[in-house]
């Protein structure tokens, strides 16, 4: 016998249905409104309920209907694009030494200043309200604020080490001549204990002068052969400390620019945490000022 569903259960699966769509409907025709009137706050609210209410509501208790916002995912590009005039044009104040570009709709990367040799940072999440920075230009930043508290730079170690690398390539250059007749006199050592004859109990004494003047020997000839590519091995030490030295400058640059406008590096860090509440926070500050006129 066929299974048969009951009327009532047909129904009240029914009302689930039409609820669900009603809520979606309402959901889009808000979001609709949202963009028609140019408000992204609400646009931001209806895209993380739970996230606005916490930040800007300070209640803990609304959740995110996931059924509704995921309607939007596929318009994620769009939308980010759409947001993205009024939070860079506030980012301009905010973060004045961030610059941004749009490389694909809805995506923007992050470059700290406008300097030469300036470096990618991150990037821009606009939906999100928050910057991705790139975790290894991140720790260099936070490592060279710590340094900068000895009055350090973050590659100061590094170039005196290929500095004073450099030092000991030049000297090996510079005693060459030293070396070569250190050599002869060795050569001249060595051919008279070979042929310079001995009672048999200083056999062992001419042995060990006759290694001894042999390491003496291989150590300059190693020396010799280090002084033929010191040249080149300068070069390159040169070119290294080159690079070392302009990403201390761009970081000393970026030390500056955050500085002159958060005052430390620990109120930067709070303003990005809290990025989110202050952005949205200026519409309201806006709609009041609007009210009041």
């Amino acid at each position: 016998m066929a299974n048969v569903v009951d009327q009532g259960d047909q129904t009240d699966v029914s009302n689930v249905i039409n609820e669900q769509i009603a809520a979606k409907i309402s959901y889009l025709q808000e979001l609709q409104q949202a963009i028609s009137q140019h408000d992204d706050r609400k646009i931001y609210a209806l895209l993380d309920n739970q996230r606005y209410a916490s930040a800007i509501l300070h209640t803990e208790k609304q959740e995110n209907d996931h059924g509704v916002i995921n309607l939007v995912d596929n318009l994620s590009d769009q939308l980010s694009n759409y947001l993205s005039a009024n939070l860079i044009k506030y980012l301009g104040k905010a973060y004045p030494f961030f610059y941004y570009e749009e490389y694909q709709q809805g995506h923007f990367k992050v470059f700290f200043g406008n300097w030469w040799d300036r470096r990618e940072f991150g990037e821009l999440d606009v939906l999100n309200i928050r910057f991705a920075f790139d975790q290894d230009e991140y720790v260099k930043l936070t490592q060279s604020f710590e340094l900068a508290k000895n009055n350090k730079r973050f590659n100061s170690e590094k170039i005196q080490t290929i500095s004073e690398q450099n030092d000991q390539l030049q000297d090996l250059i510079d005693h060459s001549r030293e070396r070569e007749m250190h050599k002869a006199q060795i050569q001249d050592q060595l051919k008279e204990t070979n042929t310079k004859g001995g009672m048999p109990w200083e056999s062992g004494k001419q042995k060990e002068a006759r290694q001894a003047l042999i390491d003496e020997l291989s150590e300059l000839e190693d020396q010799d052969e280090q002084a033929r590519n010191a040249s080149k091995q300068i070069k390159s030490n040169e070119a290294k400390v080159l690079v070392l030295s302009k990403e201390n400058t761009i970081l000393s640059y970026e030390q500056k620019s955050i500085l002159d406008t958060f005052g430390s590096f620990a109120d930067f860090e709070a303003a990005n945490r809290n990025l989110y509440a202050d952005y949205l926070h200026t519409f309201m500050n806006e709609k009041q000022v609007d009210d009041n006129d």
